[in-house]
């Protein structure tokens, strides 16, 4: 698991009342160009047994009544509402919480779905039902390198991430006001090495290696500002685990072989600095009114 501090403590403490910060799994159709937005928007959760072989249980109402009564089912509702406006259709994906090491083709997982009736149902799968998912969602086989990835949110994502079924990606932070309207996209970008955060900005890593990451949320962010008919920027949040920096920078256009910057922050030095107060500075750095 990729660990380190969490943005979104940068962001929420100072959002008017009634907006929200959503993240979600989303694909794009691949085979279009540029890559468009497909309708599938997957929510993921994951569950720990204390024993393997409990996998191989009938589960499915004991899940959806935990789903039902706990903050998920919350969180699942307010992303539908977002949704909703958006055309997207939502599904809550329940992954087991087990070693890369044992996971197989067959291993379970569930989803959780809206029924016809407007109440919440749920199916088992497998894994190799997930990666026709994926599959069909993305446009055909995807691919994220030949070496798979070291670090992810899931076991199942790495898992998958040396297949030709790729976890889809994510959309780190999702800001939505009171009226579910998405307001702007924002990307985490972790800074771990001793070199400043200045030498790895965006203009550093697209269009390679980063290139189908910036792509896909480009894609997402120009779905939402055509429904939306106003601006909704993407913003790319870095942040060092090495030393008290952060910084801000607004994406202007993806170009096929350069990125432009509408706005830059600049490096912020947050050393000492309570949460509250950071969030205080992005939030007006974004230009949401306080």
């Amino acid at each position: 698991m990729s660990r380190g501090p969490d943005p979104s403590d940068w962001i929420v403490p100072s959002l008017p009342v009634g907006w929200r910060l959503l993240s979600f799994h989303f694909f794009v159709d691949w085979m279009q160009s540029p890559p468009l937005l497909a309708n599938r928007v997957w929510m993921t959760r994951q569950v720990r047994f204390e024993h393997e072989s409990e996998m191989a249980e009938e589960l499915e109402s004991d899940l959806l009544s935990l789903f039902k009564k706990s903050e998920d089912r919350r969180y699942f509702e307010g992303l539908e509402r977002v949704c909703s406006n958006y055309r997207h259709d939502l599904s809550a994906i329940i992954l087991p919480d087990i070693p890369v090491s044992v996971i197989t083709e067959q291993t379970p997982i569930w989803a959780i779905r809206r029924k016809e009736n407007a109440d919440l149902g749920i199916g088992k799968y497998s894994v190799s039902n997930l990666k026709t998912a994926i599959q069909g969602h993305s446009g055909g086989p995807v691919k994220v390198g030949t070496k798979g990835l070291k670090f992810g949110t899931s076991a199942v994502e790495c898992f998958l991430s040396s297949s030709d079924a790729a976890f889809p990606g994510d959309a780190d932070g999702v800001v939505v006001d009171d009226q579910n309207q998405v307001r702007f996209v924002i990307e985490y970008k972790k800074h771990t090495i001793g070199d400043v955060i200045d030498n790895h900005l965006i203009n550093r890593y697209y269009p390679r290696p980063d290139g189908r990451k910036y792509k896909r949320l480009e894609a997402l962010r120009s779905h939402y500002e055509r429904v939306n008919q106003l601006p909704t920027p993407l913003v790319i949040l870095y942040f060092s685990t090495r030393e008290p920096v952060i910084r801000l920078q607004e994406i202007a256009r993806l170009n096929d072989h350069s990125v432009d910057i509408r706005r830059d922050s600049g490096n912020i030095n947050i050393g000492g600095m309570h949460p509250d107060d950071i969030a205080k500075q992005v939030v007006q750095w974004l230009g949401i009114q306080i």
